[in-house]
């Protein structure tokens, strides 16, 4: 296990916690943003191109786990058997135009971002990428592209070398100087939160496809750098998942193109600040630390295993249509969020797509701070994952609901917490009327793996907050990642434990707003 030295001297990863949290506003830049580098031709360089068909179906969003090993296979579950699908070409074409695709152009007098995405990014500059590796036969090298969403395309520095891939894994990366050009040294906590969102995006969509997802335990992040041809200098991997189906067989009938060579220059690492970059080398040379029986058998006690209310299972890409952050100063709207709809909203978060993935790491928590929300008390709420419980008195969950929440705060006392949260007035979640916040004990986290801890809790979380916002787009509602909330409110509510919150989202209905949206399917 990873962990502090014996001296007591904090890991980088907790002292770069520690800024990005405890000491966050003197980790925020102050001003008007830089303009982020744009992709630019390489002279004389070019790349290799394989273009991507456009989805072919739209399949309903899967809220549900995937099953467990076991029932994939029938062991020990007689007549409990699902039948899965292949993954090949199209199944993967649609698994990266769903899961990272660009889902719609915006123009408009109130839009400041042009271009979206399922995964929400700081500013829409989007510095994370999804690379995917591909073997053929046996024992060949493989091959190693990555996926350009804006012309659903997959691009490779050298010649593919096969036309029929076998194996598949799905690499996240991120270029943190991309957004580092004006957060400097707290773009890394903004890139680990944009990692976990696009992970989970691709998660929700690899289960809704019927696709199968594991960890690759025997991979740190420098063996993806290496795989992918990263130095870690300028773009680096947080995290990788297999994929698979019943049969894994994609195949390119077409035959690959030859186009220029593009880049997008941005500074290295190191010269955003000495924290996060020594934060990400703790983690990029550690190898992720899962409980045993990665994807076997699950553990009765697991999240997954409690039944949780759903959002109505839509089409994908109309879910992916309606995802809407509001607008760029976001002003809630003054309707109500019932009850339903937000416990609907909470037990989407609580649920992973593939429970292995995540086995063995501590668990999270979210706070409903619910200020008009007919059908339910107002105040401030705590719902666990039933592994983090620890209260035998609570009551029992009825069937189909959510675990029982905490009252942490009466309903008068909600609005002075969600004022004190706040670092910038411009927030407006006081006006909002529910907020969740996704919540870890950090010290766990520490505990479990110190050096990996900083970018595991927010690729757990991160999942969690994407599967909120697509909940939430299912129900109509606007809902906004906003960062800009301190940590010692949280705390003082939370009890006992070193708690952050990797994410906060304030939910609101829509208000009509000047901002035209033009769906876009399968790239520009």
């Amino acid at each position: 296990m990873s962990a502090r030295p014996a001296t007591g001297t904090p890991t980088a990863a907790e002292r770069y916690a520690d800024l990005t949290f405890d000491r966050m506003p003197s980790a925020v830049p102050t001003g008007v943003p830089l303009d982020p580098p744009q992709w630019v031709r390489v002279p004389g360089a070019t790349e290799w191109i394989r273009r991507l068909p456009a989805p072919g179906a739209d399949p309903l969003v899967d809220w549900s786990p995937a099953p467990t090993e076991a029932a994939l296979t029938g062991v020990g579950s007689p007549g409990r058997v699902e039948a899965g699908v292949p993954l090949d070409l199209p199944a993967l074409a649609a698994l990266l135009s769903f899961g990272a695709g660009v889902s719609c152009a915006e123009f408009g007098p109130q839009s400041s971002w042009r271009h979206h995405r399922v995964a929400p990014s700081a500013r829409c500059i989007f510095p994370c990428s999804v690379w995917i590796v591909g073997w053929g036969a046996e024992g060949s090298e493989p091959d190693v592209c990555r996926y350009h969403p804006e012309h659903q395309q997959l691009r490779s520095q050298a010649p593919f070398k096969h036309r029929r891939w076998t194996r598949i894994h799905c690499a996240v990366t991120a270029a943190p100087g991309v957004t580092g050009t004006h957060y400097g040294d707290y773009a890394y906590r903004l890139v680990c939160q944009e990692a976990g969102l696009l992970a989970g995006s691709l998660l929700l969509a690899a289960r809704t496809l019927g696709l199968r997802a594991r960890t690759v335990p025997d991979h740190s992040p420098y063996d993806i750098d290496q795989l992918l041809c990263l130095d870690g200098r300028r773009e680096c991997s947080l995290a990788v998942i297999a994929l698979s189906g019943t049969v894994t067989d994609a195949v390119f009938p077409a035959p690959d193109l030859e186009g220029p060579r593009v880049r997008r220059p941005c500074p290295a690492f190191a010269e955003l600040g000495a924290l996060s970059s020594a934060a990400h080398h703790e983690f990029a040379r550690t190898r992720p630390r899962r409980g045993p029986a990665d994807g076997g058998q699950e553990n009765p006690a697991a999240p997954a295993a409690l039944p949780r209310p759903a959002p109505a299972r839509l089409p994908w890409q109309r879910l992916r249509a309606a995802r809407d952050s509001g607008d760029p100063g976001f002003v809630p709207a003054p309707q109500p969020v019932d009850a339903d709809t937000l416990e609907r909203l909470c037990g989407a978060a609580l649920t992973t797509a593939f429970p292995g993935v995540w086995r063995g790491l501590p668990a999270l928590s979210l706070l409903s701070a619910r200020r008009d929300v007919p059908g339910a008390d107002c105040g401030l709420f705590r719902h666990d994952e039933p592994a983090a419980r620890h209260d035998h008195d609570q009551p029992a969950a009825r069937p189909g609901s959510l675990p029982p929440a905490w009252q942490l705060l009466t309903a008068d006392a909600v609005t002075p917490f969600l004022r004190r949260c706040q670092m910038v007035a411009s927030t407006n979640a006081h006006q909002a009327p529910a907020t969740v916040f996704i919540v870890v004990d950090l010290a766990a986290w520490l505990r479990h793996d110190a050096a990996r801890a900083y970018g595991d809790l927010h690729l757990r979380t991160g999942e969690a907050a994407l599967r909120l916002l697509m909940a939430a787009s299912a129900e109509g509602l606007a809902a906004r990642v906003h960062n800009g909330f301190l940590t010692g409110p949280v705390r003082e509510v939370c009890g006992p434990g070193r708690w952050i919150a990797p994410f906060a989202v304030i939910l609101s209905r829509r208000r009509p707003s000047a901002r035209y949206r033009f769906v876009l399917e399968g790239g520009l």
